[in-house]
């Protein structure tokens, strides 16, 4: 009994000495971080979690799920939206916990090795360059509607150059234009809705023999394999919402509020984009669209409103300036953070300058741009496949540092609550696994895993910290 009673103990000194360490990390790193001011109220963190997710394709009408799986898409979102809640719901302890800029990179850090965080942030940065980079391409349509003398492609890194100027004015700018951005694509967006469930229920035929039969396809369509791999697509979707946990520790309220606000703005997003999908299924189910076209912009065309397609394309521009804008800030705080971790250049670090940052992240973007512009399709394939696999690890690492975070916290029975990071961490490494098997997404651990692999090669073990 002596030695059973030394033994418990002994695990029991372990386990303290372990939560004391991990505990006096993660408070390293706050106080290395600090300076950032408060500026974002609740209500903004929600309209950054919107400018984040609602994009291009779902204010098109997310006709290449839909084309995946058929009207089964609809339980694909709906099932990626409860993993982006779970991954929430982690996110939204942690910065409660532990509110830093660094954010996931910082928890990855104290949590799972500062190698680990330092892969964590160097790839988040990198990725977001490189969506920046490839994303301002859709603006060269858009601007070649308003007819300027200017070539597109000038306007696109004018557009990212203009982004970059908000960013230097400081995060309140950068609030009101994300402000300005989504109540014009959400209003857009619950219109387009609206109106396809409008259309949809004129040209449905509600006889008992017809709902039946509508039942039986839409259940005969059910695919395990389909439906998969537009859950797959739709979870992917969904990344960018992990730069709220970044805007909680710039936000003005409580940390109990500012987890609580995460996680509301988490479920209208997928409410909203649910909401999309559901409609977009339910017009094209009635509605045979060309290939050439997307269903929102259709919907458009067919009803005949004037101007559609000139409307259509000045909101996909505010789209894509909205989302490019959140990346760019999301970015920008976890070059502070690198920097503040002795990681990047120390000019980087200095939390009253956070311009510095936006404009390295503008820059890399435009290098990613002049760089497509020359191998479109190489540089394409290979910047979407290392931005995926890089951001499916992001969400691993996030899920991975909460199960840690649960087994060591002292505020709850030990390891309760960590189902949560061991379920979102085998959901993401499946999704992952899937790309193998998707021809859309089938070089994207190719390029991925060496990319990751590199930057955990140059980790610099001996950096100096700043504070």
């Amino acid at each position: 009994m002596s030695r059973l009673a030394d033994r418990k103990e002994y695990r029991y000194l372990g386990c303290a000495r372990a939560q004391t360490s991990l505990f006096m990390r993660i408070d390293h790193i706050i106080s290395r971080e600090s300076g950032m001011p408060a500026v974002f109220s609740r209500g903004q963190l929600t309209v950054i979690a919107l400018g984040a997710v609602i994009s291009q394709g779902i204010i098109s009408g997310s006709g290449f799920p839909i084309t995946v799986a058929g009207p089964a898409a609809v339980l694909s979102y709906g099932a990626a939206a409860i993993v982006a809640m779970l991954l929430m719901r982690c996110l939204s302890e942690l910065a409660t916990a532990h509110p830093t800029p660094g954010a996931f990179g910082s928890y990855a850090e104290a949590f799972l090795g500062r190698r680990v965080g330092f892969v964590v942030r160097s790839a988040y940065v990198l990725s977001v360059s490189g969506i920046v980079g490839t994303e301002v391409v859709m603006l060269e349509s858009t601007l070649a509607w308003w007819r300027t003398p200017l070539p597109p492609a000038v306007m696109a890194v004018g557009v990212l150059a203009g982004i970059n100027l908000v960013h230097l004015a400081g995060e309140r700018m950068f609030a009101w234009l994300e402000i300005a951005c989504v109540v014009i694509k959400t209003q857009a967006l619950l219109a387009l809705i609206a109106f396809a469930c409008h259309h949809a229920f004129g040209a449905a035929d509600f006889s008992s023999g017809a709902v039946r039969y509508a039942a039986e396809t839409f259940i005969q369509g059910v695919q395990a394999s389909t439906v998969w791999q537009a859950f797959s697509i739709a979870t992917m979707g969904f990344i960018g919402l992990e730069v709220l946990s970044i805007a909680a520790s710039q936000t003005r309220a409580s940390r109990a509020c500012i987890g609580r606000s995460m996680r509301i703005a988490t479920r209208l997003v997928g409410l909203l984009v649910a909401a999309s999908v559901a409609a977009s299924a339910w017009f094209l189910a009635y509605t045979d669209v060309p290939l050439s076209n997307t269903p929102f912009l259709f919907l458009l065309e067919v009803s005949q409103v004037q101007g559609s397609k000139l409307a259509f394309e000045a909101l996909s521009t505010v789209t894509v300036v909205s989302v490019l804008n959140c990346q760019i800030y999301g970015g920008s705080r976890i070059l502070f953070s690198m920097a503040r971790a002795g990681q990047a250049p120390v000019m980087l670090a200095q939390p009253g300058k956070l311009g510095a940052a936006s404009s390295v992240v503008t820059l890399l973007a435009i290098l990613v741009y002049a760089a497509y512009k020359a191998c479109p399709n190489v540089v394409y394939v290979a910047v979407s496949s290392i931005a995926i696999t890089a951001l499916l690890a992001i969400w691993a690492s996030i899920f991975l540092a909460y199960f840690q975070f649960r087994r060591v916290s002292g505020d709850v029975p030990r390891g309760k609550g960590s189902w949560r990071g061991a379920v979102g961490v085998t959901v993401v490494a499946a999704i992952a696994l899937s790309t193998l098997r998707m021809d859309a997404f089938a070089p994207t651990l190719f390029y991925g895993i060496p990319f990751l692999s590199l930057l955990a090669f140059c980790y610099p073990p001996h950096c100096n910290v700043r504070s």
